[in-house]
């Protein structure tokens, strides 16, 4: 079987001021080529945009493939 590429996308994860709930940010549709460096490099980034008070805690990286029976 062949595994085959479905999507690729990444979470952001933020700490929320005064909550104890962190707040999220999906950046969906990622290209398949697109590496793991890449995208923590494209985190950095959302970082430094972020208020100071508010910064980027978590990246997830999630890849989803199926296979055809």
């Amino acid at each position: 079987m062949e595994k085959i590429f479905d999507s690729k996308k990444s979470i952001l994860t933020f700490k929320a001021v005064g909550d104890d709930k962190p707040r999220k940010q999906t950046l969906a549709n990622l290209k398949e080529s697109a590496t793991d460096e890449n995208i923590l490099d494209l985190g950095d980034i959302f970082d430094s945009l972020a208020p100071k008070d508010e910064p980027l805690e978590r990246l997830s990286i999630v890849n989803t493939h199926h296979y055809d029976m």
